[in-house]
């Protein structure tokens, strides 16, 4: 072989030797990459479940870490069930967490009389509890929904003309009471739906049982993402 010949192939061989030994950070960051855009992709195709978004970013950044992580969604759930079961509500309170975030589903029952708006004193000391574990445990980049729902019988009263004001009144009760305990008001939003999206479906001339209305009567807490 030519003196050339043999330049040529010693150029080669050194243009490929790694002298530092960190070529495997190169192929670690593009299998990190290729990772991320699967899950991005499944994502975008399917519901997008903020708990499930929460669980997965922890997931992967305790794997590119090394640190066990905690989920803030869980940790929320988590302290309100601990709530529910200390009252217990179990009966009138659930705690999931689905689509939206965590979700508290309070019965109409546990927070105000039939054709009221005003908080029962005897659910103020759990909802304090409640906002307490929020303003602890969520993030200034979560927000706090606060959704209104009745069911389908019909009000008609000086202060309520229809369930829509209603609904409305409820939730922003809850806001101003979450409001008067410290958690920042641009934070905070409240929806009424009235008998718009209820829980149990009522199909049109079917009759529907007095537990199925009382299902539909509700209150719902959300702590989501913005």
């Amino acid at each position: 072989m030519s003196s050339n010949g043999s330049k040529r192939g010693l150029r080669r061989r050194r243009a490929t030797f790694d002298a530092d030994g960190e070529g495997w950070i190169v192929t670690y960051a593009d299998a990190i990459t290729l990772l991320l855009a699967f899950f991005v992709m499944i994502l975008s195709v399917s519901d997008l479940n903020q708990g499930k978004i929460e669980a997965l970013k922890e997931g992967l950044a305790s794997i590119i870490s090394g640190k066990e992580a905690v989920t803030p969604f869980n940790d929320i759930k988590d302290a309100l069930d601990d709530i529910v079961q200390q009252h217990n509500m179990k009966d009138n309170v659930a705690v999931d967490i689905d689509m939206k975030g965590v979700r508290v589903e309070f019965s109409n029952f546990s927070l105000y009389d039939s054709g009221s708006a005003s908080i029962k004193a005897e659910a103020l000391p759990m909802l304090k509890e409640v906002t307490e574990v929020i303003k602890s445990t969520s993030h200034e980049t979560h927000l706090i929904e606060i959704e209104g729902h009745t069911d389908d019988v019909p009000i008609h009263t000086e202060r309520f003309p229809s369930n829509w004001e209603l609904s409305a009144s409820r939730a922003s009760n809850v806001v101003k009471y979450l409001m008067s305990k410290g958690v920042d008001k641009e934070r905070l939003k409240a929806s009424g739906y009235a008998d718009s999206r209820p829980k149990v479906e009522i199909k049109s001339g079917e009759p529907i049982s007095e537990d199925d209305r009382a299902a539909n009567r509700r209150v719902v807490i959300y702590v989501r993402r913005f």
